[in-house]
């Protein structure tokens, strides 16, 4: 009996998320981020880690603007993840760039001028016709609640990003 009850257990549950993270806000990435910056993605390049186990993809982004901290003109952001040869690997919510594609990243530094997006896939926003879109496909919130005045990762116009990073006056 206790065989039929675990198999029909296993068939009624759904896929598992690939991601699960806590609500975010814009804020407390920022308060977190050692830059946030906004800029422009001019290439990518994947390649194997010192370890040769581990495949990461690194994204040159001309920075145009800085919101929050420093960062120089040029940066080199550490994604995990990407393709060499005929291997690939991915890392679930990491964020995904594209060349020419404008963004809004929330960084923490590495070494010299590489960082890491901070928050994975939460901490990148596409910036397309005045809207600043995060690429949330991969993640599933959990509940829990925001702080007044505070407003989660998603989708918004970008002056809203820039004024929230920034801090209100």
């Amino acid at each position: 009996m206790r065989l039929p009850l675990a198999l029909l257990m296993l068939l009624a549950a759904g896929p598992a998320a690939a991601a699960v993270a806590a609500p975010v806000t814009v804020e407390n990435l920022a308060r977190e981020a050692d830059a946030v910056v906004r800029g422009k993605v001019q290439r990518r390049e994947s390649r194997w880690a010192q370890d040769g186990r581990h495949i990461f993809t690194f994204v040159t982004v001309r920075v145009g603007a800085v919101w929050r901290g420093a960062a120089p003109e040029r940066i080199t952001v550490r994604v995990p993840g990407g393709e060499v040869g005929e291997i690939g690997q991915r890392t679930d919510a990491a964020p995904e760039f594209e060349d020419g594609e404008e963004v809004v990243l929330f960084l923490v530094r590495e070494d010299g001028d590489t960082f890491r997006v901070h928050g994975l896939a939460l901490g990148k926003f596409k910036v397309q016709k005045g809207e600043a879109r995060p690429v949330l496909g991969s993640i599933t919130f959990t509940k829990g609640l925001i702080p007044e005045g505070e407003r989660r990762v998603e989708t918004m116009p970008v002056d809203e990003l820039e004024w929230r990073v920034k801090g209100r006056p």
